[in-house]
């Protein structure tokens, strides 16, 4: 793949780790994206791809997280969708 003239603007996003009381592993994803988006200092709707950290058996109780799943909750219409298996 010639990646000669493509561009990528990266923002980091962080959250609390382990067990906190109240947050779903779904609202952690949102955080961090919201956190990323804003350090990289782009809007939501500057946004044509999401790459989503690797995927992790739902808690019991939880729905399935998905790159489309963020993408969608985060109000994205991205063309390209991927989620990092490390």
């Amino acid at each position: 793949m010639n990646l000669k003239d493509k561009y990528a603007i990266v923002g980091v996003g962080y959250t609390p780790q382990g067990r906190v009381p109240g947050r779903t592993t779904l609202s952690f994803h949102l955080e961090a994206c919201a956190h990323a988006i804003e350090d990289a200092g782009l809007k939501r709707e500057d946004i044509d791809g999401l790459s989503v950290y690797r995927h992790f058996v739902p808690p019991t109780g939880e729905g399935d997280v998905t790159p489309y799943v963020v993408a969608q909750h985060l109000g994205l219409s991205p063309t390209y969708l991927t989620q990092d298996a490390n």
